[in-house]
């Protein structure tokens, strides 16, 4: 009968445990989406061709601790050229990334500064007129893409807050890689 009575005592403090741990979990767990307006400006060999971008970016945040959040996002960037040579050159870069990555929180206050990495791909869509024809040329393809961010959410009210982030991008494309720095403002909803 004492063997059977610390059996029970046992399951319940293995329950105990894990339900504590569930309880810990949850306390850090907390995730948010953002959507952010882009202005993306190329960089080095980018910059020769196209002029400055502007697109949009949805990420959801999902924090496993109280500092370190996991990250997903996607979005939308468009570049026209930088001049308007030859004439009527219709030139436009678009790319659409999709990344996984994370966040590392500096501070935990009202105003919370972050780090962040994050890699993926990127579907590439590129139509223009080549110098000296009346030729277009338009090609898709996938690159692999990576992103260093630094940025600060500022908590408004409720599940409410502004996002904002600084970021510089790599597009492994041929010959050079298309690099840009984009700048992103938006509103992060927590949930």
């Amino acid at each position: 009968l004492t063997e059977l009575s610390k059996g029970k005592r046992m399951k319940k403090f293995v329950v105990f445990c894990f339900a504590l741990l569930v309880v810990q979990g949850q306390s850090f767990a907390q995730s948010f989406f953002s959507l952010q307006l882009e202005v993306a400006e190329p960089t080095d060999s980018f910059r020769d061709a196209a002029g400055t971008g502007f697109g949009f970016k949805g990420t959801y945040m999902h924090f496993i601790t109280s500092r370190m959040a996991l990250t997903g996002s996607a979005g939308y960037v468009k570049w026209g050229p930088r001049v308007d040579f030859p004439p009527n050159n219709e030139y436009k870069f678009v790319s659409i990334p999709v990344q996984i990555g994370t966040k590392f929180l500096l501070s935990k206050s009202v105003i919370a500064p972050y780090v962040g990495i994050s890699v993926g791909m990127d579907y590439l869509r590129t139509r223009g007129i080549a110098a000296n024809s009346t030729t277009y040329s338009d090609k898709s393809e996938l690159k692999f893409g990576f992103s260093t961010q630094v940025g600060v959410g500022i908590y408004l009210v409720g599940p409410l807050g502004v996002n904002l982030t600084g970021s510089y991008n790599v597009i492994h494309t041929a010959n050079s890689p298309s690099k840009y720095f984009g700048l992103n403002a938006g509103l992060a909803v927590g949930f």
